[in-house]
């Protein structure tokens, strides 16, 4: 993801309540990562009853997905924040070119390693 993001504390709570409806367990050191830990804890706890519930449920794997395989960085405990807008609209998720967003963050990741 390029481009401009917020990773204010207010950015991060408005975003996480409007995708899990919830505010988030951020990380000590870095207020701009959210623990996955709380966000496997609460996917688990996620009635699957109604078609919203179904969406939330299907953000948290996404978000999960996100910050533990495709997007990791030091540690899989945590993801960053700046990939929740990536999830509100949830009719549009299909049409991201996740492929790429890999390949970038993976070539910004061996520059990064080179240096």
């Amino acid at each position: 993801m390029s481009g401009w993001t917020d990773s204010s504390k207010d950015f991060l709570q408005s975003q996480s309540i409007t995708i899990f409806g919830r505010e988030p367990v951020v990380s000590s050191s870095s207020k701009s990562y959210i623990k996955l830990g709380w966000v496997r804890r609460i996917r688990d706890a996620e009635p699957l009853d109604t078609g919203e519930s179904i969406k939330r449920y299907v953000r948290f794997q996404i978000f999960c997905l996100l910050g533990s395989t495709l997007f990791t960085y030091k540690s899989a405990a945590y993801a960053h924040a700046k990939y929740l807008p990536l999830l509100r609209d949830f009719e549009r998720i299909h049409t991201y070119s996740w492929g790429s967003a890999y390949l970038a963050h993976l070539y910004m990741a061996l520059c990064r390693a080179s240096r």
